[in-house]
């Protein structure tokens, strides 16, 4: 295969691929290009990634693939390389996971300098970039050397890569999200891990999550995601950790783009349920250990609580969002960015405790008000979205407030019936408990050298 392929020979490769034949480097690359220069259509692209999340990859065709989603130049360098560790973190999704928009300022916060590449939703879990675009003004999207500008004056940066830096992801992202392939596990990990390795970070954290409303839906396939996670970063020279989450209840108390940012906001003023401070704290300790090896643990624990009571992580996102061009008026004003045209409470349907809150439910409303894609073509609705009101455990009473729905004013009935499936009521020993964190080493998680690797 070269540079001259035609549509015929790409299908003849996916027949071949079905029965076994190695995906190389060259090859999927030759299809990568196909496309992005308009010979190949979606659907035949889409028919290339279907091929691959249900045929599975073995790990070094993972290695490769994430070579080919990279493109002629990997590794170029984005970052100052200056003798300091650059941390990277990265989440798997899920509903209600700002965890980005409040770990990166507080390890920033404490002198950790922390370049994070960061992508669109995928399916019902919202992606960062989508939340930040909430914010007027703010700047995204980095050519390399605009990135490495950014980090060497301010050791901090949340963004994207534009297409020409990391294209096959760039090329497929979409089509995964709306094709049925957003659970494939190589998929996943080759799109993640090519972000890393283009900003050429040091080491990276990862935030795999589960449950009904994560891309993976039991703890174990989330572990097997971390190992393969771990060793392809590894493969590529990155210093990898990993932290399971449980992503069964949505976190925190809201869910949609600007919502969630101004939650972050708050949560670094220094509110915030003990689930979400739960799972940044993990989160954040293990960025700062890849930076500052030998640091303890408590003591990494308590610099973090003291960025946050003395303001200094606030702060350092306020600086992030003025060096990126964003308007800051909002987060400084106490208004917020989340100005929906119109609420609708969601109630309670009976008496009792609150023993679950499905997070699959909660996404799905969200996506039906457009906090979220169902097709590529679909445009984001910053400010719609899902506020809860009572939490898991709580005790209500039949027509209590249970949630606010946030939407444009149009008919939103669909949305407020899933919201208020989402909240099982019955007895308080019945509540769910949902996981804690869970770092997990290096040792734990690697996945066995041979075999394909699927969902």
């Amino acid at each position: 295969m070269n540079d001259a392929i035609g549509v015929d020979d790409i299908l003849e490769h996916i027949e071949r691929l079905r029965h076994g034949e190695t995906l190389t480097t060259e090859r999927a690359s030759a299809v990568l290009d196909a496309y992005r220069s308009g010979r190949l259509a979606d659907y035949q692209l889409t028919a290339w990634l279907a091929t691959l999340a249900g045929r599975g990859l073995r790990f070094a065709e993972i290695v490769d693939l994430t070579r080919a989603y990279l493109g002629p130049a990997r590794g170029e360098g984005a970052v100052p390389r200056d003798g300091r560790t650059v941390v990277d973190k990265h989440s798997t999704g899920g509903v209600g996971d700002k965890t980005t928009l409040i770990v990166v300022p507080l390890v920033a916060a404490l002198g950790v300098r922390v370049c994070k590449l960061s992508g669109r939703g995928l399916g019902i879990a919202g992606g960062t970039i989508d939340k930040l675009e909430s914010v007027p003004g703010l700047k995204l999207e980095f050519t390399a050397s605009e990135l490495a500008t950014r980090l060497a004056a301010d050791d901090i940066v949340i963004g994207s890569f534009s297409g020409a830096l990391v294209p096959g992801d760039t090329a497929t992202y979409d089509l995964r999200s709306v094709s049925g392939c957003v659970r494939s596990a190589p998929l996943i990990a080759a799109s993640i891990v090519s972000k890393k390795v283009a900003v050429n970070a040091d080491a990276v954290v990862f935030d795999v999550r589960y449950g009904a409303g994560a891309l993976l839906a039991d703890r174990e396939s989330a572990r097997r995601l971390a190992g393969l996670l771990v060793r392809l970063g590894g493969a590529f020279g990155l210093r990898c950790r990993a932290v399971l989450s449980d992503g069964s209840v949505p976190l925190g108390t809201a869910v949609g783009n600007a919502a969630e940012i101004d939650e972050a906001i708050g949560f670094l003023r220094g509110t915030g349920d003990r689930r979400l401070r739960a799972e940044c704290e993990a989160l954040a300790v293990e960025m700062v250990r890849v930076s500052e090896p030998d640091e303890p643990e408590q003591r990494i624990r308590e610099r973090l609580r003291s960025a946050i009571d003395s303001g200094a992580a606030l702060s350092m996102l306020v600086r992030m969002l003025e060096a990126q061009g964003g308007d800051t008026g909002p987060v400084l004003g106490g208004g917020g960015y989340c100005r929906p045209k119109a609420r609708t409470s969601v109630r309670a349907r009976g008496t009792g405790w609150i023993t679950d809150i499905s997070s699959l439910d909660i996404g799905r409303a969200a996506l039906k008000l457009g906090a979220g894609k169902v097709s590529a073509d679909d445009v984001i609705d910053p400010h719609a979205g899902i506020r809860l009101t009572r939490h898991l455990g709580e005790h209500v009473a039949e027509g209590d407030v249970i949630a606010e729905v946030f939407h444009d004013g149009r008919d939103s009935g669909d949305a407020v019936a899933l919201v208020s499936r989402a909240f099982s009521i019955g007895r308080q020993e019945d509540c769910r408990v949902p996981g804690e964190p869970e770092p997990v080493s290096e040792g734990d998680v690697h996945p066995q050298e041979t075999g394909m690797v699927h969902v």
